[in-house]
């Protein structure tokens, strides 16, 4: 079970990464770039705290790896939300998919899920021991 928890974490990390990092490039690249947080395109941000995640999600078994999930999660989960209460209430604020859908309401799925399953992941460790 901690196996495939892990390799679920692994695999929707692995696409939110991807996801943030293809927003990263069209805003590097000016084609579409995403909104900004005090200068910095909070794409880049959230690529950041998928990294962190992801990382903090190989080094599972490590007590310091909650700490790092918790640094990338954060501005993730706060982006998704801010942004998806603007896109709800303003629209046109959050970067869309190739579906038409805002891309903060996926972040912030991924990242709730994700959560869920990274403290069910460490649940299942601290059993182990």
């Amino acid at each position: 079970m901690q196996r495939l928890i892990k390799v679920i974490l692994m695999v929707l990390l692995s696409i939110g990464l991807y996801g943030a990092l293809t927003v990263s490039y069209l805003t590097v690249t000016d084609i579409a770039p995403c909104p900004t947080v005090v200068n910095i395109p909070a794409c880049y941000l959230v690529t950041l705290g998928y990294l962190l995640m992801f990382g903090a999600t190989l080094l599972a078994h490590n007590n310091k790896a909650k700490w790092f999930f918790i640094a990338g999660w954060t501005p993730v989960v706060l982006l998704a939300f801010v942004g998806s209460v603007f896109e709800l209430n303003q629209g046109d604020i959050c970067p869309k998919g190739s579906m038409g859908i805002a891309l903060c309401y996926v972040s912030l799925s991924f990242a709730m899920l994700v959560a869920v399953l990274f403290a069910l992941l460490n649940k299942i460790n601290a059993l182990k021991v």
